[in-house]
């Protein structure tokens, strides 16, 4: 998955010099928590509600000041481009904890990702919006055996709805999270270990 298809496109903006007031308006009458800053075309900061708080409890501050947002906004822009993966964006915001980081396609402002959009990207590559089964199956990090495994919950009828592999604990080890499209979790579990997988405890995985 890609930055491009899951962010906000032609973002609302405001420009350094305006009043926070109006910044404090735009986000008030769309719900948005940050407003990207530009000059002309040039991505010059962000600003976020966060920032208008803060600067409302400074000494003689207002929620709708006359301050321009210059002198709040956040700089310089952590950004990303419609090229980058959701998973670039996810790293940047939980290292950085951003709310939200602007899309850049060369200079031009081309949109916003929020946490928001990276949630219901990875709900939506989870599939959890529909009822499944888990379970973590552990194999060596030459994945042997995994489409043997697989062919297991053929053989079984069920739907595989999403997988995601991922290292766990010891060196060379890795552990596949799956979906499944079933309730019967026993019997997942028993058709799994008669054919000699090794699958892991829930709270061994966390």
């Amino acid at each position: 998955m890609f930055v491009g298809k899951r962010m906000t496109r032609n973002p609302k903006t405001v420009s350094p010099d305006e009043p926070l007031s109006n910044a404090a308006k735009i986000m008030r009458e769309h719900r948005f928590n940050h407003l990207p800053v530009v000059e002309g075309e040039r991505l010059v900061g962000i600003l976020s509600d966060t920032d208008l708080r803060n600067a409302s409890l400074e000494p003689g501050g207002t929620p709708g000041g006359n301050r321009p947002v210059r002198e709040v906004m956040r700089a310089p822009v952590w950004s990303l481009t419609p090229e980058d993966s959701i998973e670039d964006a996810l790293l940047i915001v939980s290292r950085k904890r951003f709310g939200a980081l602007p899309v850049l396609s060369g200079d031009r402002l081309v949109g916003i990702i929020t946490k928001m959009d990276l949630l219901h990207a990875f709900v939506d590559v989870l599939d959890v919006n529909e009822v499944c089964y888990c379970v973590d199956v552990a194999f060596p990090r030459n994945l042997a055996r995994f489409e043997e495994m697989i062919g297991v919950f053929g053989e079984m009828g069920i739907e595989v709805r999403s997988c995601i592999i991922a290292p766990q604990g010891e060196f060379g080890s890795l552990n596949a999270h799956l979906r499944v499209a079933t309730i019967d979790g026993p019997a997942v579990r028993r058709a799994l270990r008669k054919r000699g997988f090794e699958i892991a405890d829930p709270a061994s995985v966390l």
